[in-house]
């Protein structure tokens, strides 16, 4: 869905949990973006060409590998929850909970 639609992306995103896992996608795309300008914006001369490469690639390797060092960690953090949502699914599938037949005090049916 587009946002010509009315779709909030951003909304759906945080809707299913995933809103940090969009923060540091949108922030890797921002690197991509400043690596392509510097591209456009290389001297004719190839040394220098270089140089400035070297010198964007030295800049943005650092931010770079943090993101993907988020990344990984969020992803592990992604998967443990999936699954330990779909561990409690299927045991609740398996048994699925039934109301208190106690008429009060304690509870012994639930044990």
């Amino acid at each position: 869905m587009t946002a010509s639609t009315g779709v909030d992306t951003d909304e759906l995103w945080r809707r299913v949990g995933l809103h940090e896992l969009r923060q540091a996608l949108m922030r890797i795309e921002e690197l991509m973006y400043g690596f392509e300008s510097t591209l456009r914006a290389l001297p004719p001369c190839n040394v220098c060409a270089r140089a400035k490469l070297v010198e964007r690639i030295q800049s943005d390797s650092h931010r770079l590998s943090r993101e993907m060092t988020s990344l990984s960690v969020l992803t592990e953090s992604l998967k443990g929850a999936l699954s330990t949502t779909e561990q409690c699914t299927a045991a609740l599938t398996a048994k699925p909970p039934v109301p208190c037949q106690c008429t009060g005090g304690e509870c012994t049916c639930h044990e």
